[in-house]
């Protein structure tokens, strides 16, 4: 066993000592005749490749790829044939390692296993007229008998770029390779190279236009490839891009027509990183889309080697994902869809041509169940969006998405269908097509500026590009209140903040019983305006009420406000930037009727009211009842018949109730009593307590009482009049005071001292007569608020100045 160990031990020596002597006999013939070889072998080169080529230095090494020997060439320079064309140098590398077989050597025979390539560049350039810088390499190859695609068995390149530029297709792909081992193995027909890589793609642009696909990715794979004399293929070969793994299958037809077909997939892949990997154009396209899970994608994509841009269909599909745009999204939802970039399979493959299909979305939009199988974005250039969805919903959900505080829906159905074309970005009412139709059964609203329940509503929603048509809304409110509404809205897109132009609504509103009392606070200082986030489309509710031009046709048969009821009421109401105007209403109270327009306009942030009002033939106490005395305590519905006439003005302030304060009125009013009657009036009584004891002061007929009084700040001044009664005549006038510093002064004639027949006084009363000898009293506001009756010395120069007048 020792002999043997021993005669092994020799023998490993000896071949060393062979392979070192070997090594330094070729390593001093390579020293001493390395001019020579240099040349040589830039010569070779040369030929073959019809370049200039440049090597700095070339060794015999050892070590570099041992046990075996390997030829080292430093700095290799190939400028390529079209270099005086394209200034463009083909090939460059700062180290070439060949490996030799150390046994053949021994032999004699010189065998090259392995070429490694260090710190380089392969630059492939198509000028714009199609002058490429392989031509003549080309011509050569085609030339020879064989044209077998000859690979070396074993290959390695690091830290070495290929660039493959066609300025005349205007394409670049740019691969910066930072180890790549490739292994061959031949057979008869074929070849199968096992590769191993990590690489950078600098750039993967089919087209310069429209950007780099995959741009500055990291891809790493182990695989093998197949190719033969026309064909290489592979086969579920997995690549990591990123950190994101694809699968993927290949043909490539080297020969006849020269196409490719290559499928890919991954089966989680996030969307952010698959906008990254995909062109400008693309992705700029979906930076307006949301999407928060992964996606699974299947993809193939095939097109002629020669150039020009592939055909792209990719699927894919997610579930449970938050999909949308930053005006509208949709959780929970359950997606399949597809991208193709020929739509047209006549004209090219291009982004114009290119379309991404929903063929599935079913999710949630604010909890709402939404299904849809019919949404496409056509043309990646300017993105046009087509498509629709249906749902059926509870009402309630709404509220979210109105996102307002002035209505909040508390229970009902809806069923919505809506569709819509036009840009994805950039919409307006010239551009825009939607057509949608809402139905609401049984719902339920409370609308908070009123603090009002609207329930029982049904209602037909009606949209057609840029109208909006309630073709019948039904409602009534807790309190009886009945309400039919139809209308249309113009523009309807103006509705939209920062949209030029104003829409414009007309709504008709009929009822068989309205009280007004129930909707009195809608003239409060405008609508609430908290403010509220306004990132969703339809939290601009509020600016339709509060800012567009809104026309109302109201018809009620029976109407109340406030305890005033009457029949008949037709009227419009015009609302405008927060502004409002009641036009020419009319209504019937008993056999008489009430016209009045008003009108609301903000003036300084304060909200103004102004009316025009008649009042025709109404009974004086039915009036004052119903209007509740209009604010006074004078003068009650319980003290005064008669038929009443009224023309009028009035001017005030609104409170934060929307309702009217007294002591704020400026008015002008002329008014004409018939056939009336004052009863148990106070100043009269007053009267009686100091003369005409034994008179009716209590029950006064009258025939015509008729003046022109104002009415400013809470006391209504009046001028000098005859009251011509059943028991007696007077003259008053004055101011009366709705809240004190009541001043009135009363002339009681004297011949009402002997009792007589009034009936005739009665028909000629005048506001002009003297009276005569009189007595003059004055009625003033005590502290307390009473009215106390004492003798008016003054009273004869005021009787004076009043007939001046």
């Amino acid at each position: 066993m020792k002999r043997f160990l021993k005669w092994l031990g020799y023998s490993i020596s000896s071949i060393i000592l062979i392979i070192l002597l070997v090594f330094l006999i070729a390593s001093i013939y390579v020293q001493q005749h390395k001019k020579e070889l240099i040349a040589e072998a830039s010569a070779t080169i040369q030929k073959k490749y019809h370049s200039t080529v440049t090597i700095k230095d070339i060794h015999l090494s050892l070590f570099e790829q041992f046990p075996n020997f390997s030829i080292e060439l430093k700095e290799v320079d190939v400028k390529g044939p079209m270099f005086q064309i394209h200034a463009q140098k083909l090939f460059t590398a700062k180290n070439i390692s060949v490996r030799i077989k150390t046994w053949p050597l021994l032999y004699g025979k010189i065998l090259l296993t392995k070429t490694k390539l260090e710190d380089g560049q392969l630059f492939i350039y198509t000028d714009k007229l199609g002058n490429h810088n392989l031509d003549e390499l080309k011509q050569k190859k085609a030339a020879e008998k064989n044209s077998v695609v000859q690979i070396p068995d074993n290959i390695e390149l690091n830290k070495f770029d290929i660039i493959i530029k066609d300025d005349q297709k205007l394409k670049t792909f740019h691969f910066n390779i930072q180890s790549l081992q490739v292994q061959s193995t031949k057979n008869d027909s074929t070849t199968i190279l096992n590769i191993k890589k990590e690489m950078v793609i600098k750039s993967l642009i089919f087209n310069h236009l429209k950007g780099s696909f995959l741009k500055n990715q990291k891809l790493i794979g182990k695989y093998s490839i197949v190719v033969g004399k026309e064909k290489m293929t592979f086969k579920k070969i997995e690549l990591i891009v990123g950190k994101i793994p694809f699968i993927l299958t290949g043909d490539f037809d080297l020969k006849n027509k020269g196409l490719f077909i290559l499928e890919l997939n991954t089966p989680r892949i996030p969307f952010d990183f698959a906008k990254s990997i995909l062109t400008k154009n693309i992705s700029k396209v979906l930076t307006h889309i949301i999407i928060t899970k992964p996606l699974g994608i299947n993809a193939t994509i095939n097109g002629p080697l020669s150039g020009g841009e592939p055909k792209v269909i990719a699927h894919w599909q997610i579930k449970k994902t938050t999909i949308g745009t930053t005006q509208i999204q949709f959780t929970d939802a359950d997606v399949e869809g597809t991208f193709n970039n020929q739509v047209n399979k006549t004209q090219e493959p291009n982004d114009v041509n290119s379309s991404i299909i929903l063929s599935k979305l079913s999710g949630n939009w604010h909890e709402i169940p939404i299904q849809t199988s019919n949404i496409q974005i056509n043309n990646l250039t300017q993105p046009y969006l087509k498509g629709g969805f249906k749902t059926q919903f509870n009402l309630a959900l709404l509220n979210p998405p109105l996102n307002t505080d002035n209505i909040v829906i508390k229970r009902g159905k809806g069923k919505l269908d809506i569709d819509y074309e036009g840009p994805l970005v950039n919409n307006n009412e010239k551009n825009t097509k939607i057509s949608a139709s809402l139905q609401i059964n049984d719902g339920e609203i409370f609308i908070k500026p009123i603090q009002k329940n609207i329930s029982n509503t049904f209602a037909d929603l009606q949209i057609n590009n840029n109208t909006i048509e309630i073709k019948k809304l039904t409602a009534q409110t807790k309190e009886g209140s009945q309400l039919t509404i139809t209308g249309i809205s113009t523009h309807s897109l103006a509705a939209i903040p920062n949209t030029p132009g104003k829409a414009n609504v007309n709504i008709n509103i009929s009822s068989p019983n309205l009280n007004l009392n129930e909707f009195s606070s809608s003239l409060q200082h405008g609508l609430h305006k908290k403010k509220k986030s306004r990132n969703l489309t339809f939290s601009k509710i509020d600016h339709i009420l509060e800012n567009e031009n809104i026309h109302i046709n109201l018809n009620a048969n029976s109407i109340k406000w406030q305890n005033l009821v009457a029949r008949n009421l037709t009227s419009s109401i015009d609302l405008n930037s927060g502004n409002w105007r009641l036009n020419n209403l009319r209504m019937n109270l008993g056999v008489g009727n009430i016209q009045l327009s008003t009108k609301m306009l903000t003036i300084e942030s304060r909200k103004i009211l102004t009316a025009k009002f008649q009042v025709n033939r109404v009974k004086a106490d039915e009036l004052l009842y119903g209007m509740n005395n209009f604010g006074q305590n004078g003068l009650s519905y319980k003290n005064i018949r008669g038929e009443l006439n009224i023309d009028g003005e009035l001017k005030s302030p609104l409170n934060k109730q929307g309702g009217i304060n007294p002591n704020q009125i400026d008015a002008a009013i002329n008014f004409q009593i018939k056939q009336g009657a004052l009863l148990n009036y106070m100043p009269l009584l007053k009267i009686q307590e100091h003369v005409f004891k034994n008179r009716q002061l209590d029950s006064l007929q009258f025939a015509t009482i008729k003046n022109a009084i104002t009415l400013n700040h809470g006391t209504i001044h009046i001028p000098r009049m005859e009251i011509a009664t059943s028991a007696l005549n007077l003259f008053v006038g004055g101011d009366y005071g709705l809240n004190g510093n009541t001043n009135m002064h009363i002339q009681v004639p004297l011949n009402n001292l002997t009792q007589k027949d009034q009936s005739r006084k009665m028909k000629i009363a005048s506001n002009k007569e003297k009276g005569g000898a009189s007595i003059f009293l004055r009625a003033i506001s005590e502290p307390n608020g009473q009215i106390k009756i004492k003798l008016d010395p003054k009273g004869g120069k005021y009787k004076r100045e009043q007939l001046a007048q």
